[in-house]
């Protein structure tokens, strides 16, 4: 909103106020002073450009703090939107954690200052004309066929899926990738056909394994969107029929009942007691009364809008006639699918992290090569020999196991995922899952179920809570008569049915409130087939703007009654007796005032209260006065099962939560409190009309420290995730609605719900859960995070175990001529050490402690400073192991293919051995002896290595190949002696660190 602030406020009935942004334009000051008349409570409102100022007078009976709230909407609803707040930025443009902000693209606007605004304001006979129309009749066939060639179909866009090809070419452009790519190249450039080869097919295994594990999760998700066609009432020439909804055009006469899906934006001629679900575009979990009018409020908020009705919303009592204004691309679900298209998802932390890792090896094996290179030359070695060599080298350098270790692990964990109901679009999700730092919380049809249900009962002076469908009185044995006469009330005033087959509440009769009082006297045991019997309705009046309950007119043997239900004030103002312990008595003020404060505590639950009361019918059952006050319910929509554990577990793992609800404070407040999203500290919740007044670097540290935001638009949403992304931090975001899709797309994790969820919410995001059950997250951000402790391992391994190979290459090159390694030797220790035990390293199962750590911080290397310094020392025992065979062997044999066989043997048993203590890397990670043992799958791919090495020596086409002679028995035990020192060095040295983490967790 525009920054607003009080200049002065001494004088009764007189408000001045400065108005940021306001200044200079006098068009905005004009439509101002309009919108602040609009609402009512103004008599006059002034403008001034030249200051930025707006001064108005309103009755001075009415408080200056109703007066600034009346105003304060006003400025918001002519505040432009923004599409986002983006965070200060460094001079380069990336965010504080290093990583690319995601390219912008133009949106527009998806909330109420486009068309529905426009057609909101008017009479409905300007919008006769406009559309030439009929609001009586409707458009004639001929009219409506010709509008929808012009406007095409009323449907939303489609985005443009991946194609099969460009998915499997998607696997191919990871830089570890390229690198492969690039050393095959340089393979055959060199005469290494036999390498270039193999490592092509290390290249086209990744990429099918990507390509099919990626495809069959988007056709998993795919399933779930509903494609089925949705019809819709209209009138054509005079005539009601269903049409399907894809042939609405603007001008259509719309006809709208309980249960309708609203299939187009359209403005309202005529309703009746008409409530609308907008919670899939507001995120507001009440329906909303509409009626007709020709001035509604002047106001962003879709909801704020009540001669409006818009497309993906469904109406859930009432009815109503709408002329349709808007169809397809130009309602305002279209623009927040726009929004949501035009949102760029940040690249996964493990994608930033291995090309990261890339760029490194290339740097190393670049300087390896300058180093051998220049070593060869200044010892007068052959030129073209060098360069051979030296290109060799780099081959070595790159670790061919790096691209399948990693698509691997990951396809492991969708599949894993998969078991438990979580639908995963892409490889590099799983492990942006286990990296979550915040995790962005949409309340309705997320936490919540998105339903209603009675929570508690106020009968007479006794108050019941519904425990598994059961009343419980809070104290002593209740009031029966009581009680009985608000659940008659209950049952009779309300228009839901029992279905006569199952004997349950049909889902499909009437709201979800009606729904939830049906139930719980079915719950409690009530004859309500035999009580509707006994007294049948003969009218029922519905509720409607000024004039907020319902009333339905009975007969039975005493004569006619009528019941009421609605809003607890004025229900409360029809009465004149209630029912307690002693019976009928008279309603005094002190009574009045209790039932009021009883109201407002239930209301702050929060609940929605609904009031009971009967009497005996008059002769205008609309002038209902004299009535017994029966009681009030309250509703919730509850949480979902498993809500409260699941942020308990989000909060042991160290990741922070964010609720993000349309719905107003109070209900923010209150759901956050239930869930504890506070973990004990007192709750913050920030209303969204404060946010786009505020300074981006401001919002960036509020969303840090928020736990949770109120009445939120759909860009809003979006703004929020940005500025937790902005600060550095990996953010999910969960969601079921329309409203929701913008956040979800631009959220490093977009969590849609599988079975509640709109189309466009399953339609963006890369995670969907199939059940609803958001439980399941837990369990799969624990999977998430063992993928990236696995792959953070075997990168470990990979790159001490290459890096050795290059010592051990360097070293002869100075050494002497005839000593290195062949080519294909390089790559068959490359072939044999990298992927399967990289493979085998990959498929550890999760350390029992996953989900009691903090997230990873995502501002460091996945290789720390520390670790280097390990690994490098790790990499200078394997090679020094090797080389002092090698120098034995030089002694013994000379340079030749028996030296190298040894050298060959002691280099590839070293790594292969080292990855016993490669899964023990981690400090605190363990140091119980059982555990060098306990990956079963490391365990048969080290066997299935060790069988691979022996085949140079068995078979003797293959050790020409490699340029390699067998060894005696000596040579080989020697070979194996200095194998195992890298290993034992580095198991004796974890035994140490874990000596003082052991004697901490025992103190």
């Amino acid at each position: 909103m525009w920054g607003m602030s009080v200049e002065h406020a001494a004088v009764p009935g007189r408000l001045r106020v400065r108005i940021a942004g306001l200044q200079g334009d006098d068009a905005a000051c004009r439509s101002l002073e309009e919108a602040v008349k609009a609402t009512g409570l103004f008599d006059r409102a002034s403008a001034r450009a030249r200051t930025g100022s707006l001064i108005a007078e309103f009755t001075r009976q009415v408080p200056h703090e109703t007066a600034l709230d009346r105003l304060r909407s006003a400025v918001e609803a002519m505040a432009p939107l923004r599409e986002s707040v983006p965070a200060k930025q460094p001079a380069d443009g990336r965010r504080p954690d290093g990583r690319q902000p995601p390219a912008s693209k133009p949106t527009r606007a998806g909330t109420a200052d486009g068309s529905a605004l426009r057609f909101s304001r008017g009479s409905l006979a300007e919008i006769e004309r406009r559309f030439e129309t009929d609001l009586k009749a409707g458009l004639s066939g001929e009219v409506a066929r010709n509008r929808l060639k012009q406007h095409g179909p009323n449907a939303l866009p489609e985005g443009q899926a991946a194609s099969p090809l460009q998915l499997f070419m998607k696997q191919f452009e990871s830089l570890p990738v390229v690198l492969l790519a690039g050393s095959a190249v340089v393979s055959v450039a060199t005469g290494g056909v036999a390498d270039a080869v193999a490592t092509m097919a290390v290249v086209v295994v990744n990429g099918v394994l990507g390509y099919v594990t990626e495809g069959q999760a988007e056709r998993t998700i795919r399933r779930l969107i509903d494609t089925s066609e949705q019809s819709c009432t209209l009138l054509r020439d005079g005539v009601e029929c269903v049409l399907p909804a894809r042939t609405i055009v603007p001008g259509d006469i719309m006809l709208l009942r309980p249960g309708h899906h609203v299939a187009a934006d359209a403005r309202l001629i005529a309703a009746k007691g008409l409530l609308i679900d907008e919670s899939a575009l507001t995120g507001e979990s009440v329906p909303v009364m509409k009626y007709p009018g020709d001035d509604a409020p002047d106001a962003r908020v879709l909801s704020a809008l009540s001669n409006m009705v818009f497309a993906g919303t469904i109406v859930t009592a009432g009815s109503a006639l709408a002329v349709v204004v808007a169809t397809g691309a130009d309602t305002q679900i279209a623009a927040i699918q726009h929004l949501a298209d035009a949102a760029e998802r940040p690249r996964a932390p493990v994608e930033q992290d291995l090309d990261d890792i890339g760029r490194r090896l290339v740097g190393l094996s670049l300087a390896a090569c300058g180093v051998f290179f220049g070593v060869g030359w200044l010892r007068g070695y052959s030129v073209s020999v060098m360069l051979k060599d030296a290109l060799a080298l780099a081959v070595a350098a790159v670790p061919e196991g790096l691209p399948t270790v990693a698509t691997t692990t990951m396809a492991r964990g969708i599949r894993r995922m998969e078991k438990s109901g979580i639908l995963i679009r892409r490889l590099d999700v799983v492990e942006s899952l286990g990296a979550l730092q915040t995790l962005c919380l949409d309340k309705t049809g997320t936490l919540t179920a998105n339903t209603m249900a009675v929570a508690a009962v106020i009968a007479g002076s006794t108050r019941y809570d519904v425990e598994r469908g059961r009343l419980v009185p809070a104290g002593g044995d209740g009031d029966g008569d009581a009680l009985r006469a608000l659940m008659e009330v209950m049952i009779l005033n309300n228009e839901a049915q029992i279905d006569p087959v199952s004997g349950a509440v049909d889902p499909a009769s009437s709201s979800a409130t009606e729904r939830a009082l049906l139930q719980l006297a079915l719950d409690c045991g009530e004859d309500i087939s035999g009580l509707r019997a006994a007294r049948p309705f003969t009218r029922f009046i519905e509720r409607e703007d000024g004039r907020r309950y319902t009333t339905t007119v009975h007969e039975d043997a005493g004569g006619r009654f009528v019941t009421v239900k609605g809003s607890p004030a004025e229900v409360l103002s029809l009465c004149e007796r209630h029912r307690d312990e002693a019976g009928l008595r008279p309603l005094t003020s002190a009574d009045r005032t209790r039932i009021m404060a009883t109201n407002d505590a239930l209301a702050s639950m929060p609940a929605r209260v609904l009031a009971f009361a009967s009497g005996a019918a008059g002769a205008d059952p609309d002038d209902t006065q004299g009535l017994v006050w029966h009681g009030i319910a309250a509703m919730i929509d509850p949480l979902r099962p498993g809500s409260k554990d699941f942020i308990a577990a989000l909060h042991r793992a160290g990741i922070a939560t964010t609720l993000i609800t349309g719905d107003q404070m109070a209900t923010a407040q209150a759901v956050a409190e239930q869930l504890d999203l506070g973990q004990g500290a007192p709750i913050r919740v920030i209303d969204a009309g404060d946010l786009a007044a505020l300074d981006p670097a401001l919002l960036s540290r509020l969303a840090t420290q928020a736990h949770a935001f109120a009445r939120v638009s759909p860009q809003q949403k979006l703004a929020i995730v940005r500025a937790i992304q902005d600060s550095g931090r990996v953010v999910g975001m969960t969601g079921d609605g329309v409203n929701d899709g913008p956040a979800l797309k631009a959220a490093d994790v977009g969590i849609a719900m599988g079975q509640s969820g709109t189309n466009l919410a399953r339609d963006v995001a890369n995670v969907v859960i199939a059940d609803d059950r958001l439980p399941t997250l837990v369990s799969a951000i624990a999977q998430g995070r063992t993928v990236y402790r696995n792959i953070r391992r075997s990168l470990e391994y990979l790159v001490t175990t290459n890096l050795s190979e290059i010592m051990v290459s360097i070293v002869e090159a100075v050494h002497g001529p005839g000593e290195l390694e062949t080519p294909m030797e390089l790559l068959w220790i490359n072939l044999v050490t990298d992927i399967l035990p990289g493979l085998g390293l990959a498929m550890a199962e999760p350390d029992a402690d996953v989900m009691d750590v903090p997230p990873r911080d995502g501002n460091g290397h996945i290789i720390p400073g520390r670790d280097a310094t390990r690994m490098g020392i790790d990499a200078s025992l394997i090679a020094a192991a090797a080389l002092a065979t090698h120098f034995r062997g030089l002694a013994q044999y000379g340079p030749g293919p028996q030296t190298r066989g040894m050298t060959f043997n002691t280099l590839v048993m070293s790594q292969l051995l080292y990855t016993l203590g490669a899964q023990r890397f981690e400090k605190g990670g363990g140091d119980d002896m059982q555990r060098l043992f306990a990956n079963r799958t490391l365990d048969a791919a080290l066997v299935g290595a060790i069988a691979l090495q022996v085949l140079p020596f068995s078979v003797p086409w293959l050790r020409r190949l490699l340029g390699i002679a067998p060894m005696r028995l000596g040579d080989l035990a020697f070979s194996l002696a200095a194998a195992a020192v890298p290993v034992g060095f580095a198991l004796a040295r974890h035994a140490l660190d874990a000596g003082p983490d052991r004697r901490g967790k025992e103190a």
